[in-house]
């Protein structure tokens, strides 16, 4: 995939979720703009994807920067939504994952010892 493509599925990408946060009153434009921003730029650094699998990055990192959102945004006060959007779409999927490898390495009693604060 060359960098026109990848510029190009980037750019229709945002002008789709733009045009849904357009025409859906109940979704914060802005919120969606930023996960998508985010997203875009969390799945073109990847230069090993496929097409399917740079689609499915993207969408699951601008669904997870839109729906955590509401959870950064009291912790962060001072960012608007848009950019808290942006931050979470690049922050949760890769934190999310490392929790994932940690799990399936750890044994049900390490996991509870550090749940209990022990570990």
């Amino acid at each position: 995939m060359s960098l026109t493509d990848s510029a190009y599925n980037g750019i229709s990408g945002l002008l789709l979720g733009m045009s849904v946060a357009a025409t859906l009153p109940s979704v914060d434009g802005e919120t969606l703009f930023g996960a998508a921003l985010g997203a875009w730029l969390a799945t073109t650094t990847r230069s090993n994807f496929k097409a399917w699998q740079r689609i499915g990055s993207l969408l699951l990192s601008a669904g997870v920067g839109y729906l955590f959102t509401p959870v950064a945004l009291p912790l962060v006060p001072f960012l608007t939504s848009g950019v808290a959007a942006f931050l979470c779409a690049l922050i949760v999927i890769p934190i999310s994952i490392k929790i994932m490898l940690w799990v399936d390495g750890a044994g049900i009693a390490e996991i509870i010892r550090h749940l209990r604060g022990r570990g």
